[in-house]
């Protein structure tokens, strides 16, 4: 199979959520750990200091350089965190989709070679993404002085048509290389182009569906954050509490275990980790469903793995 319809591709993700909802349970878990475990690094590490972001608008530049600066060892933290919580996660969804009968019993969650490859596919991705801004940046700048000899407005146009390329540029590398997990995840080994030569020609057919993803989860989100409102204020009014408490949920206090603890924080701490519990096989699955269309033989061609 070579075509598939975006809309379906788009929608994987909800039906996987919908067929396997001890797997998303088990996600759930795991996201829900991986909340406080990142709490904790912040309270340790930085809560005093983390009060201060919501003046940071305000700060100068010296005072938002010591803010950076006191901030840096919960970064720093966080980021090894953060690549092992997406490599986990991403391998999960890979693994229930591709590999299904291997770690079912745990939700597909395990930590090995798989996911320490995707970490190293992704610092690589960095590096190269950092690599190429730094040369578009060089370009730009050169190609804004030629056009300042004409004029202000000469080097103005030039400066916009020159983002409008370069962002447009940006998204399509990014669809064509998007593949490259999944490549790397079911061939074992490190796959860093080979979405490149596979996604020829399909650009906008994977465009459309990963657009229909994002747009379906946000609007998923949207209306669950509504719910979720709804029911923090039922229970915080049934624990005595105000409405105007119910905003502490998304604004914690990280300043101390005792003050980040709060029930509105708690409930809010469940239902992210179920909201990103589905996130992520949504977000996901349109690859892997790609991968499949794109990777299986002609329709009435015998594939390599096929009975003669």
């Amino acid at each position: 199979m070579t075509n598939f319809s975006p809309g379906d591709v788009a929608f994987e993700g909800f039906r996987l959520t919908r067929e396997h909802p001890r797997v998303v349970m088990i996600w759930a878990l795991f996201h829900l750990l991986v909340s406080f475990v990142s709490a904790t690094a912040l309270i340790l590490l930085g809560g005093d200091v983390l009060q201060q972001a919501e003046n940071a608008a305000e700060m100068s530049p010296a005072e938002m350089a010591v803010f950076m600066r006191e901030m840096a060892p919960a970064y720093l933290t966080l980021a090894p965190i953060g690549l092992f919580v997406v490599s986990v996660s991403a391998a999960a969804v890979y693994r229930l989709q591709l590999r299904p009968m291997e770690g079912a019993e745990r939700g597909y969650l395990r930590f090995g070679a798989d996911e320490v490859r995707l970490i190293v596919l992704t610092l690589i991705y960095y590096l190269l993404t950092i690599g190429g801004v730094l040369a578009l940046s060089l370009v730009a700048a050169i190609a804004a002085a030629v056009a300042s000899l004409a004029g202000q407005g000469a080097m103005t146009l030039v400066g916009s048509a020159m983002m409008l390329f370069f962002g447009g540029l940006w998204l399509y590398v990014l669809v064509r290389l998007s593949l490259a997990p999944v490549l790397t995840f079911d061939q074992k080994r490190l796959v860093i182009f080979g979405s490149w030569s596979l996604t020829r020609g399909r650009f906008l057919r994977l465009f459309g569906a990963y657009v229909l993803a994002l747009v379906t989860v946000i609007v998923v989100s949207l209306l669950a954050m509504v719910i979720f409102a709804a029911l923090a204020g039922i229970v915080t009014v049934a624990l005595g509490g105000g409405l105007d408490s119910v905003g502490e949920a998304f604004q914690p206090d990280f300043s101390s275990f005792g003050a980040y603890i709060s029930a509105q924080t708690v409930l809010y701490l469940m239902f992210n980790a179920v909201l990103t519990a589905i996130y992520y096989p949504v977000i996901l699955s349109p690859q892997v469903v790609a991968y499949q269309a794109f990777s299986a033989p002609p329709e009435g061609e015998i594939g390599p793995d096929d009975d003669a």
